[in-house]
């Protein structure tokens, strides 16, 4: 199932608990895949990469058409 988060107007705190408990949620779905717009900030998207998706296993990437979104796709746990 695909899932959207969008996180503009968030501060990085914010937008980091948000798309933990989205991602945990989602990881329920074995065909699970959530895309989190980011927008333009380039250090909002390694503090997530970091703190969330890194943490948790999950495999993601960053479009080339939208450099403003990660895709991420099923837990490697």
């Amino acid at each position: 199932m695909k899932h959207r988060l969008d996180l503009h107007g968030l501060t990085h705190k914010e937008a980091v608990e948000k798309t933990e408990n989205m991602l945990i949620g989602a990881s329920f779905d074995k065909a699970m895949e959530v895309e989190i717009i980011t927008g333009k900030s380039k250090s909002m998207q390694d503090k997530i990469i970091k703190e969330v998706i890194d943490v948790y296993n999950f495999s993601y990437y960053i479009p080339a058409y939208n450099q403003g979104i990660i895709v991420v796709s099923e837990n490697n746990l």
